[in-house]
């Protein structure tokens, strides 16, 4: 047999072989999600710390005013655990949560990025510590829940996630805390700290919802709505059993969160608040603090800066890109006042971003990468994205997808923009604010912003 006979055999059993690969791998891949599917249902196969609400371990049980130091990882340094000091003061949850408190916004921004470092702990063969129960218990918090890490952490479990079509959804802590007031006054207070995006949580930040499926005219981000409502329905769980029949008089919300956090927490506090006025009260309006940082617009209600939400802060950078998505031109918002951070251009920043870098260095050993030159950049793609991706349904289409691969190599460099979103950066410029007045503030809100 010539050789010009046999190749045709020779190339018709690769591509058997092949075809026998790519079943074998199916088959194996579905009864590996199959496997952890039954997993989850038997709450086996994680890493078990607390998996319940439950009492914190090494609480300090501290009250009162006091600062303390808080671990937690950067972006700018990798795995690398860092700490910065932060303020706690129990008597801010007796004052009005509609004027901004730059103390408890700074420590919050801490909190939002511990939120990110706990991830590590959840995953299999690691020896990263717990971050946000060691950070909680420094700050005198009493008992704990981080179970929602448990099957959100691990990569075949974003994988799952993915194939299963369940991953609008979010890690996050919810933390008490019994808190009194200089007066002697007491209430009970329940923390929420949720994480950014993680894993293929990043395709739910896409999924923007259909207001026509609702049959609607507007919309909140189905994707962020989704997780902001499995943190409400605990928190209902929870503060019913600790209320009893008491009533939720005594009960205080703080939420905070950093990027898909910030939007979960925005989303979840804007939540609280619209029940403060009707029968099923998580806590009173008085009540609720809400702290959020690189917040991306949530929805498109017109409703969204009404004073009902006055209680609730977003705190975003001029040269991060996460805050100006999805697009303002589409009709979309934040809840509650948008306070930006000194930008690029802004009077006075180069003495503001001198000190914020200094700032930055201390708390991570090493030099602050974000170039707030881009906040030009950024500037220049939203223009662009908003002429010629007019509305929201554009973006589905191909050539909307098309468009922001272009915009976005010819106006920006994607990792570099990325440094000016870091957690850390965000912390930096909070720590730093303290001789320093906000960028900007919207909403008419400017001399509640002043610090």
């Amino acid at each position: 047999m010539s050789d010009c006979e046999k190749r045709p055999h020779w190339g018709r059993r690769v591509l058997l072989g092949l075809l026998v690969v790519v079943v074998v791998a199916g088959v194996a891949l579905a009864i590996g999600v199959w496997h952890r599917l039954d997993q989850r249902s038997r709450g086996e196969g994680v890493v078990q710390a607390p998996s319940e609400f439950a009492a914190l371990e090494g609480s300090t049980g501290r009250t009162g005013a006091f600062t303390a130091d808080i671990d937690f990882t950067s972006m700018a340094t990798g795995a690398e655990t860092i700490s910065t000091e932060v303020a706690w003061d129990d008597d801010w949850f007796f004052q009005d949560p509609t004027v901004y408190n730059h103390e408890l916004a700074t420590t919050c921004s801490v909190l939002s990025a511990v939120a990110n470092s706990e991830s590590a702990y959840y995953q299999a063969g690691s020896d990263s510590p717990a971050y946000m129960e060691a950070a909680l218990a420094a700050l005198g918090f009493e008992q704990i829940s981080t179970a929602s890490y448990q099957y959100r952490s691990e990569i075949f479990d974003e994988i799952v996630d993915f194939i299963t079509g369940t991953d609008d959804v979010v890690a996050y802590s919810v933390a008490t805390k019994h808190v009194t007031s200089a007066d002697g006054a007491e209430k009970t207070l329940f923390l929420v700290s949720i994480r950014g995006s993680y894993g293929s949580e990043w395709l739910s930040d896409l999924n923007m919802g259909d207001a026509a499926v609702y049959d609607m005219d507007e919309i909140t981000h189905e994707g962020f709505a989704q997780a902001a409502r499995e943190i409400v329905d605990e928190l209902m769980a929870r503060i019913t059993e600790e209320a009893g029949l008491d009533g939720t008089d005594d009960i205080c919300l703080l939420f905070t969160g950093h990027s898909r956090g910030a939007a979960a927490a925005n989303i979840a506090a804007a939540y609280a608040d619209e029940m403060s006025q009707g029968l099923r009260v998580l806590a009173p309006l008085s009540s609720i603090y809400c702290y959020t940082f690189a917040t991306p617009e949530v929805t498109t209600f017109d409703t969204a800066r009404d004073a009902l939400y006055d209680n609730i802060f977003n705190v975003m950078n001029p040269s991060d890109m996460v805050p100006r998505l999805p697009l303002a031109s589409w009709g979309y918002e934040r809840f509650g006042h948008d306070l930006w951070l000194p930008g690029y251009g802004d009077e006075g920043f180069d003495e503001a971003h001198e000190a914020m870098c200094e700032v930055f260095e201390a708390n991570t050993g090493v030099a602050c990468p974000y170039v707030p030159e881009d906040r030009e950049h950024v500037d220049k793609l939203v223009e662009d994205l908003g002429r010629e991706i007019p509305t929201a349904d554009d973006l589905a289409t191909l050539g909307g997808g098309a468009t922001v691969v272009k915009d976005l190599l010819a106006d920006v460099n994607p990792m570099q923009v990325l440094y000016g979103h870091y957690p850390s950066v965000y912390i930096a410029w909070m720590q730093s604010l303290d001789s320093v007045t906000m960028g900007s503030c919207d909403n008419g809100v400017v001399a509640n912003c002043h610090m």
